[in-house]
């Protein structure tokens, strides 16, 4: 294994010419490899060995800036046997449903990470899923969201950032950095790669697809789900279930033409953590489940060169091969709650995320480009029982209650309440914006933010930016924009499951799965969390 550090190039005339990073590393090999690194890139350039990157990282501590490459010179047939062992990790029954033998078709809810990984698994071993999803096809999607993004139209209940195909992940930059260990991020990573994602995410240790080109995956995942047999409804939405001796029989559904039962005794619950209505009859049917802690705050904003100034040294727009500065904060506060930063968009726009006309929500994306002209990221403080009771579904009327206030402080339009950093200190709404604008869309208003959120969740943001301004120069910038609310960071419930089976604890044949759940947080947990859901469901089938 082979390590090689490259200065980055500060030339901006290069910036639409950026080299494959494979072309960067032979580069530096002739520049200045090692002479086992010659001899290695030679044999790749002459077809026996292939250049395997590992790992692509961008260094920028001690005032200078690299990008670090981990990487080796391997045979073709020693890559085809590390992606024949990705393979088998996800699929390890495969062998066992080349049998000839039909199953009852099994039905997956939601189409967003965790749904259309487990979809694709169980398509993989010939089990031709149905899967349904509230909301419509990405193209009908986007032409929804756009609307009301400029002011043309009223948020549609089942088509918007929330709802709809691919999820909510789809419109939050497409990040696919994740904490969790496993196993089964490379295959998540090459199954997205084949569907049109860039072929960096497989070694960037901070890799993003970009929400432009995180649609085409989605879409192309679908497409292969259908070609392998499954099936998929937009406009289909889950209602409930009817269950016999604790065991699933059918579920009830509803689309543009009626109410009906679909015969089902396995089903994947991928819902996601706006699914706020289909918690509520899940609690008055009585699937177990209980409170879940979660976070709510704001977006914060800054200007992408500021953040990159304060991280590298120098604007990134002047780089042909560094990406804009990201950050990952967190803090105690005064108050004794922390403050942490989530989903961090460089070069990206905070966006619209409510899923009805009565509320305001937040979220950031960024497209592959992060070229925009503000940084964001969520600003949370965690919430629990102390702050909105101790019943089931409580953390989901505190979530209701704040985009609700928010709607209000907004001026009841959809415009988000917005303020300066400075001004939010002096506890007084702003009366204009200065360097950083606002990039919400429909639009912000000048608000006073004591109407959306409690005392002591406003002082742990006061405290908290103060503080990380230490660590970040400028994060506490007096015309930093601060925009509310944002309030779905995670869901705020869980749907209880057998931590060896994966189902339900009251109701077998029930596999809650991904972020609505309970059981995951991001892109990337959230399709682990369907691969491991479908390969019990389909371990279940082969033990019945």
């Amino acid at each position: 294994m082979f390590e090689i550090e490259v200065k980055p190039s500060l030339d901006k005339s290069k910036v639409a010419y950026k080299k494959p990073d494979a072309v960067i590393i032979a580069d530096q090999i002739k520049k200045s490899g090692t002479k086992a690194m010659r001899s290695g890139l030679k044999k790749a350039e002459d077809g026996s060995l292939v250049l395997d990157i590992s790992k692509k990282s961008i260094d920028a501590r001690h005032g200078k800036v690299t990008i670090n490459y981990r990487f080796d010179f391997i045979t073709q047939s020693e890559k085809d046997s590390r992606e024949d062992e990705i393979r088998s990790r996800a699929l390890p029954l495969i062998d066992a449903f080349d049998n000839g033998k039909e199953y009852k078709r099994p039905v997956v809810v939601g189409t967003g990470p965790a749904g259309l990984l487990a979809a694709l698994i169980l398509a993989k071993y010939g089990l031709c899923p149905l899967v349904i999803e509230r909301g419509p096809d990405m193209d009908q999607r986007i032409r929804d969201t756009e609307a009301f993004k400029q002011g043309k139209g009223s948020v549609r209940s089942n088509s918007n950032i929330q709802f709809g195909e691919g999820g909510a992940g789809t419109f939050s930059d497409g990040k696919l950095y994740s904490g969790i260990s496993s196993g089964l991020k490379d295959y998540v990573l090459r199954a997205m790669i084949s569907h049109g994602a860039p072929s960096d995410i497989v070694y960037d240790a901070h890799p993003h697809i970009g929400t432009d080109r995180l649609r085409n995956v989605v879409t192309g995942l679908r497409k292969d789900i259908i070609s392998l047999g499954g099936e998929v409804k937009f406009n289909t939405t889950f209602l409930g279930y009817k269950a016999e001796n604790g065991c699933l029989k059918t579920i009830t559904v509803s689309d543009s033409k009626a109410i009906y039962e679909i015969s089902c005794d396995r089903l994947i619950l991928a819902l996601g953590h706006s699914s706020r209505d289909t918690f509520r009859a899940l609690n008055r049917l009585g699937l177990d489940m209980q409170a879940k802690h979660f976070s709510v705050g704001v977006r914060i904003e800054h200007l992408r060169s500021d953040i990159d100034m304060a991280q590298f040294g120098f604007d990134s727009d002047y780089s042909s091969d560094i990406t804009p500065a990201i950050y990952k904060l967190s803090c105690d506060t005064v108050t004794g709650r922390k403050l942490y930063t989530f989903c961090m968009c460089p070069g990206g726009e905070v966006v619209a995320a409510q899923s009805d006309d009565k509320s305001v929500c937040t979220n950031g994306m960024s497209l592959r480009a992060r070229d925009n002209v503000n940084s964001n990221s969520a600003i949370l403080v965690p919430v629990d029982s102390r702050d909105y009771g101790e019943g089931v579904l409580d953390g989901v009327k505190f979530q209701e209650a704040l985009e609700h206030k928010a709607f209000l402080a907004g001026g009841k339009s959809g415009r988000a309440p917005a303020v300066r950093f400075s001004d939010l200190l002096e506890n007084k709404p702003s009366t204009m914006f200065g360097k950083v604008k606002p990039s919400y869309m429909p639009g912000v208003e000048c608000a006073d933010l004591k109407e959306v959120f409690p005392e002591v969740i406003l002082e742990t943001i006061k405290d908290g930016v103060g503080k990380m301004g230490r660590r970040i120069k400028g994060f506490d910038d007096p015309d930093a924009v601060l925009t509310a609310v944002e309030a779905r960071s995670s869901s705020p419930v869980r749907i209880l499951r057998d931590p060896e089976h994966l189902q339900s604890t009251n109701v077998k044949g029930i596999f809650p799965c991904g972020e609505g759940a309970g059981y995951a947080g991001g892109i990337m947990s959230s399709a682990i969390d369907g691969i491991k859901c479908a390969n019990k469901l389909a371990d279940s089938l082969l033990d019945s």
